[in-house]
């Protein structure tokens, strides 16, 4: 019991007579310096390395409150990026699918290109006929040379309203490629234009018919 306080003694009057270092002491000595003391004069060490966090902590603490902010405008920054990235893919995709698109039109005797191009529901102009070859020279290897009974392909979009021309008729409308494809779908022409059609025989120039898309199906005129 005796030997216990004895050592509890001799620590207490070590540490409080433990030296104590200044900012002179402590900047005398090099960081490879401290490190090289081992075990050697640990409180030398001790009061080193605090005096280094010390000096550190608001230069850490400066530089924080700039970063947080950066960090912030950063994952905004990178919120806009992928955002972007998917209005991109988005667009592609757009893109590839209007390349894409069109109307089949199956070719009667007599047609060409030209001809085909210049009917008013497709392009209205016979001189658009190259877009036709482009979207279908997989299968037409001369433009001058095209066959009755062969389906193309026309790189047009399927239509949401017609404008009734001399000569038109629902069943002849409907059979066009950019509304039905099908004479025979006429009844949905009728149907979804029954505030501007009284009589399905008795439409006239000018008239501009909505084409309702799904609905009645079958019929013929």
């Amino acid at each position: 019991m005796r030997y216990l306080m004895i050592v509890v003694l001799v620590l207490f009057a070590t540490l409080s007579f433990a030296k104590s270092y200044t900012v002179e002491d402590l900047q005398d000595y090099s960081r490879d310096e401290i490190e090289a003391m081992g075990n050697k004069n640990i409180e030398l060490q001790i009061a080193y390395w605090e005096w280094v966090k010390s000096e550190a902590d608001p230069v850490v603490a400066e530089w924080e409150a700039q970063v947080l902010p950066l960090r912030a405008e950063r994952d905004a920054l990178q919120a806009e990026i992928n955002q972007l990235n998917q209005d991109i893919s988005w667009l592609r995709g757009e893109i590839n699918r209007l390349r894409n698109s069109g109307v089949n039109h199956t070719i009667v005797e007599g047609e060409s290109l030209w001809l085909i191009a210049s009917y008013h529901y497709y392009f209205g102009n016979g001189s658009e006929w190259p877009r036709i070859y482009e979207r279908n020279s997989a299968h037409i290897s001369d433009p001058n040379m095209i066959y009755a009974g062969d389906t193309i392909v026309v790189p047009v979009p399927m239509a949401s309203s017609y404008t009734v021309v001399g000569g038109d008729y629902l069943g002849k409308i409907a059979g066009y490629g950019v509304v039905y494809n099908s004479r025979g779908e006429w009844p949905q022409l009728y149907e979804g234009n029954r505030d501007k059609i009284s009589d399905p025989n008795l439409i006239y120039p000018g008239q501009i018919l909505t084409i309702p898309r799904g609905g009645v199906r079958g019929g013929r005129q």
